[in-house]
């Protein structure tokens, strides 16, 4: 009887090391999905090879290969980096990442280069140069030669990008060797604007010239906007004419290529140097620009509809995954119980715990759920709540102890009616007036709030469980422009649309860059219009302050 059972676990053990050499054999090789990204991408269709690499990660993860996972993701980041959704980039390229951990696969190394590439090159483009430095210095294991001095002057380049231009120099040292002469030309132009940015007086016009002809005799006109540029700056305060000519020679470059962000900022240098013609180049500006915003907007909610849809696929697929295992474990199962009686007490032991183990972790995902649920209520109803009174006070020094004493009891109230899970909102007063109220907290010497559209009869056929999510989600948004963006005008616009209305939040703030805006303030928001069915757009093109816009339906 023992005899008989090791063997059968020797034979389910063999099988099971088969097929896990198979996979390994196999991991990485191109699935019907990937070639035909792969001829979209070479035809330069981006939207189709970002759909197809979609689908080719779900058969890669269905069949258990990790590297093509990893491939699929890292193109996927590719091409939303190059379409200017640089957020969606960096998302699809740490998924890629996690693929790769304690991979041993031929093209890892390669992989891990091209990935941490492209996230260094998005958080460039976002103006997150430590982010970029961080994932430059982390491919430069898995690279050498002149893929090394590359890297080398990116990190330069990012180092120039922080005003460090000491650090910028030191590394740009280390770039040159190994550099072919097209990475020479980006490194000598990089260096002499270090030189040039730490001491005025220095002369760095030689330098751009030599950059300048390499990128000439190479044919790469590609970067010759870069030479161009660098030699318009200089001369911008020192030689107009000068500085116009080679402006002028960089739109025509960015023509010539179509590269409609070089032509842009070519335009930006011309308007301030060619006051006569200024109408004609601002009318193209204009254009320029609102087209670049609008195909980079699209490209963002494509990509975003893509991975919708193939979500919903995936799902399904994984459905008649779970069913085509399920099928298969049980004969599994049969055959093992035909072989010996006995397997059938150790299966069935396996699967009781598996199944205890499974209650177990739905129980604390349950307890998970309700953690955050209550955590989120109290973020919302305590610290905010509690919060706003200190900014009424500051703002409103007027205000009597009584009414302040008012107000705390009423986030008392709230606070401990947490958890008898009750609704916040208060109904006895009208809720245009508690808006009203709310951005009059937010307003003082510093700081002038805007109300635009906020009339009782917008609010008519409101539910109050909306009015107080809609509330909650203001008032978040206030405080994190307190707390973090340093703006002095803020202006919320409310307007009914059909069967919707639609909120314009917008302030003078430092924007983006306010990184502290992006963790748990944002999340609440982002979560509470989903829970009203509704959409939220952050204004990610805007140079200076945030706009975001709110939709929810009215029933």
């Amino acid at each position: 009887m023992k005899k008989l059972i090791s063997l059968a676990c020797l034979t389910l053990f063999l099988a099971n090391c088969s097929k896990q050499s198979i996979q390994s054999k196999d991991q990485g090789k191109d699935n019907k999905s990937y070639a035909k990204a792969r001829e979209f991408r070479e035809a330069g269709i981006k939207d189709s090879a970002f759909k197809y690499y979609n689908l080719a990660k779900i058969k890669y993860q269905e069949a258990g290969d990790s590297i093509g996972a990893a491939q699929s993701l890292i193109n996927m980041g590719r091409i939303q980096t190059d379409a200017g959704d640089y957020f969606g980039g960096i998302e699809s390229s740490l998924q890629g990442d996690s693929y790769l951990e304690n991979s041993r696969h031929k093209n890892t190394n390669t992989n891990l280069t091209t990935n941490y590439n492209n996230i260094a090159i998005a958080a460039s483009r976002l103006n997150d140069y430590d982010r970029a430095i961080v994932y430059y210095k982390k491919a430069l294991p898995y690279t050498s030669g002149s893929d090394k001095s590359v890297l080398y002057n990116n990190i330069g380049d990012s180092y120039i990008g922080k005003a460090d231009y000491r650090k910028a120099l030191e590394i740009l040292q280390l770039a040159i060797k190994d550099a072919d002469d097209l990475n020479r030309a980006r490194i000598i132009t990089n260096a002499a604007t270090a030189k040039f940015r730490l001491d005025s007086s220095y002369n760095p016009v030689s330098e751009y010239r030599e950059a300048l002809q390499i990128r000439i005799t190479k044919n790469n006109l590609t970067e010759l906007n870069s030479s161009y540029a660098a030699l318009s700056d200089f001369y911008k305060s020192k030689n107009k004419d000068s500085a116009l000519f080679y402006g002028k020679k960089m739109l025509e470059a960015a023509s010539s290529i179509n590269n409609p962000d070089d032509k842009l900022q070519a335009l930006q240098k011309i308007l301030t140097l060619d006051q006569y013609n200024s109408s004609h180049y601002l009318k193209t500006f204009f254009s320029l620009n609102d087209s670049l915003v609008m195909t980079r907007a699209n490209a963002k909610n494509q990509f975003a509809l893509v991975r919708a849809d193939i979500a919903e696929t995936e799902a399904k697929n994984a459905d008649l995954l779970a069913q085509k295992l399920k099928i298969e474990n049980q004969l599994i199962y049969n055959i093992v119980i035909i072989v010996i009686l006995c397997t059938a007490l150790i299966f069935g032991t396996i699967y009781y715990q598996k199944r205890k183990k499974l209650q177990q972790q739905e129980k604390e995902i349950e307890v998970k759920k309700t953690e955050i649920k209550y955590s989120k209520k109290v973020h919302d109803v305590v610290a905010n709540g509690i919060y706003q009174v200190m900014t009424k006070i500051e703002n409103h020094q007027d205000i009597s102890r009584n009414e302040t004493l008012d107000d705390l009891e009423d986030v008392y109230k709230k606070s401990r009616n947490i958890s008898y899970d009750s609704n916040d909102d208060n109904t006895d007063e009208n809720f245009y007036e508690k808006i009203r109220k709310l951005v009059s907290y937010f307003k003082n010497e510093n700081t002038e709030t805007y109300l635009a559209g906020n009339d009782a009869d917008l609010w008519q056929n409101i539910a109050p469980s909306t009015r107080s999510e809609i509330y909650q989600i203001l008032r978040e948004l206030l405080v994190n422009m307190k707390k973090h963006s340093h703006a002095d005008r803020v202006i919320l616009q409310f307007r009914k649309e059909q069967n919707s209305i639609e909120i314009l939040y917008s302030d003078n703030g430092i924007g983006i860059q306010n990184k502290s805006f992006f963790k748990k303030g944002l999340q609440n928001v982002v979560s509470r219009i989903e829970n009203l069915n509704g959409d939220i757009i952050f204004d990610t093109e805007t140079e200076k302050g945030l706009k975001i816009n709110l939709s929810f339906p009215i029933s």
